[in-house]
């Protein structure tokens, strides 16, 4: 008994040591990190609003014009095409929402593994990609329609291209990544040109451009006219506007502090926040940067070593000073400069597991992922019942109203003039979800229609209770949200 449990052990060590085996456990728990209740999982704040677009996009097949809002635009037109082809195939499901943000997740979570690799090794690699997909702000913001995962992919995949530069395919990939980084979210995608130039110039190795080493690069460059064509596009057909829409939404303080307290804030979301849900991962992100940094001031450090440490502690830096330019301060701005801090992080560990990768964390790794996939299909979801509701009250709709005609939802926010007013969300929300506009109707005017005839109107779910008797309504069908309530003739 005791050979057998020797063996057995044996034989799980050398399976969990394989190389291949390894990045198979480690790619099947990114899967189910960032997959974890995809065709439950519920939209909120702008990601209902992106997704909103989308749907409009899908639904009349207008891919490149303004009339859906100003976020397609200026932020960058991929991700709403994307998704719009997504609903297309799989209909307005939050599934099909937030797909290709989690498709995206997992490709940062391959590059930084490939990154790190190329690095300083293979463990490192694989650590920097554990680091990554465990972190609660990169798997908050990729799990939900957003652009950081998109431009984040863009980033690394652009560094992979300029890391095999020797290749023939190594330029053109670097500016395809950059080209669908600036596709996803605009000036972002821009960032590893700089990262780029500043590591050849670290590592010796910036050449003019005539110099038969640059020419390669030179030949490909007009790659990055795919997306300067789009925003060339734009400001043929619309002027200016788009670029004033883009600077005004960059000034935007977004109802966040501008004075003294903006510098609390920034360090309050960028530093506090992030080392409390990066913990315990953040204890060797500092002992890490420690290090790299002891490289970057070592003269007798090898030059390539030095241009890796000067390459990751400049990405980290400069993503975070162009974050906190900004008058609002957000931690998915954080996303881009990820991936150099999982490798960081990384560095750390493995000096001080002394270069190893000891079997039992894949071992565990491959646990906890088996355990969270069970859970996840055996728990039971509530986001999945209010899914169903959600569906149930679009059918519903579809019987009551005509064609393309908009929803009454009763508001109490008045807007100019005394009219009704839907948030932002709201709209969104109703667009994804039913395909119609939202029609805000006010108590007064729910009285009015009520007396012409039946009336069925989308009540906020907060205040359903306080008005049903003032307003004559009875639930139809109640979510998370809304109530979709009926009066009959007064």
């Amino acid at each position: 008994m005791r050979e057998a449990g020797s063996s057995l052990r044996d034989n799980c060590a050398a399976i969990l040591e394989n190389d291949r085996m390894q990045w198979l456990i480690l790619l099947g728990a990114a899967f189910v990190v960032l997959f974890a209740n995809a065709a439950q999982s519920g939209l909120h704040g702008d990601a209902l609003i992106y997704a909103g677009e989308a749907r409009l996009i899908a639904d009349s097949g207008e891919y490149a014009t303004l009339r859906f809002g100003q976020e397609l635009n200026h932020h960058g037109p991929l991700l709403f095409w994307l998704t719009a082809g997504a609903i297309n195939v799989l209909g307005p499901t939050t599934f099909a929402a937030t797909l290709f943000s989690r498709l995206f997740g997992v490709g940062c979570v391959a590059l930084t593994g490939w990154l790190g690799t190329y690095f300083y090794g293979r463990n490192t690699g694989w650590l920097a990609a554990l680091a990554l997909v465990t972190c609660y702000t990169f798997a908050r913001n990729t799990m939900t329609l957003r652009m950081d995962s998109a431009v984040t992919f863009g980033v690394l995949l652009a560094l992979a291209g300029y890391f095999r530069g020797e290749k023939w395919w190594g330029p053109p990939l670097f500016y395809a990544g950059v080209a669908l980084g600036v596709l996803a979210k605009s000036l972002p995608g821009f960032l590893p040109l700089f990262l780029a130039g500043f590591h050849a110039l670290l590592e010796n190795n910036l050449h003019a451009p005539w110099k038969k080493q640059s020419r390669r690069w030179f030949y490909w460059a007009p790659l990055l006219l795919l997306p300067i064509a789009w925003w060339g596009y734009l400001a043929l057909r619309y002027g200016p506007e788009v670029f004033v829409i883009y600077r005004d939404d960059f000034l935007s303080p977004d109802r966040q502090p501008t004075d003294i307290r903006h510098l609390y804030l920034f360090f309050k979301i960028y530093l506090v926040e992030f080392a409390v849900t990066y913990f315990p991962w953040i204890i060797f992100t500092a002992l890490g940067v420690g290090k790299l940094l002891r490289t970057l001031r070592d003269s007798n450090a090898e030059r390539r070593g030095r241009a890796t440490a000067g390459l990751l502690l400049a990405w980290i830096a400069v993503v975070l000073i162009a974050s906190g330019l900004k008058p609002s301060q957000y931690q998915r701005y954080w996303l881009p400069a990820l991936p150099a801090v999982a490798i960081v992080t990384a560095v750390a560990v493995l000096q001080i597991l002394r270069e190893r990768m000891p079997s039992w964390i894949p071992g565990t790794v491959a646990l906890l992922m088996v355990a969270a996939a069970l859970a996840s299909s055996c728990l039971p979801l509530t986001s999945a019942e209010n899914t169903q509701r959600l569906s149930a009250m679009n059918d519903l709709l579809n019987q009551r109203l005509a064609p393309g005609a908009p929803v009454p939802i009763l508001t109490l926010r008045p807007h100019r003039q005394n009219s009704g007013f839907v948030p932002p969300g709201e709209r969104g929300r109703c667009r994804f979800f039913f395909g119609r506009e939202p029609r805000p109707i006010t108590i007064a005017q729910v009285d009015d229609e009520r007396r012409q005839g039946r009336l069925t109107v989308i009540v906020p779910q907060e205040a359903f209770g306080k008005l049903a008797a003032q307003t004559h309504l009875a639930a139809l069908i109640q979510t998370d949200d809304w109530v979709l309530a009926e009066t009959e003739p007064g």
